[in-house]
């Protein structure tokens, strides 16, 4: 009798805690400087703080990401201060459809440029379509699209893509 009580609590306590706001700071001091990073997350938002000041001349760098779930998707945005002053910044909206998603964002690079950016995903009734859109300063830059689809028995793949020689994105998740 005593497990079956304390199963259910023991679960309700854990539900509890992973729903809780945690906040973890670290902080790393070198003789060439000194960074600090702050990372919050509570119910699924994220929040990310990072702070670097170079020893030889006293210059900051700052770095913050925001990420906030909504009832239809997830939404965020982050900014980037380099040593030298010049700033990059995004945001964007990710909304989740009936039938897949659509995306919207903007950025600025560190040269001023504005940038713009769209997509979406969906089911259909034989696969899947996706489309990306990016334009620079109002002018087209990337652009692809694809759908797969199962007819018949037979698997077909089809993809266009169009980017500007100028235009050279960098891969999600690669560090400089």
């Amino acid at each position: 009798m005593k497990h079956l009580i304390i199963l259910p609590l023991a679960a309700l306590a854990l539900a509890a805690s992973a729903n809780a706001q945690t906040s973890r700071t670290t902080t790393i001091e070198k003789p060439k400087g000194t960074a600090t990073k702050t990372v919050t997350r509570d119910n699924g938002n994220l929040t990310v703080d990072a702070t670097a000041t170079r020893a030889s001349d006293g210059a900051t760098a700052t770095r913050n990401r925001d990420r906030t779930r909504t009832d239809t998707g997830v939404s965020g945005s982050g900014s980037q201060t380099g040593f030298n002053g010049k700033t990059k910044s995004y945001e964007y909206d990710r909304t989740r459809t009936d039938n897949g998603f659509t995306t919207t964002g903007s950025a600025t690079d560190r040269q001023g440029r504005d940038y713009a950016y769209d997509a979406y995903g969906r089911k259909t009734e034989t696969g899947r379509e996706t489309g990306r859109n990016v334009t620079r300063d109002g002018q087209q830059v990337y652009n692809r699209g694809g759908s797969t689809s199962r007819v018949d028995g037979q698997f077909q793949r089809t993809s266009t893509t169009m980017r500007d020689p100028s235009f050279k994105p960098r891969k999600a998740g690669r560090r400089r």
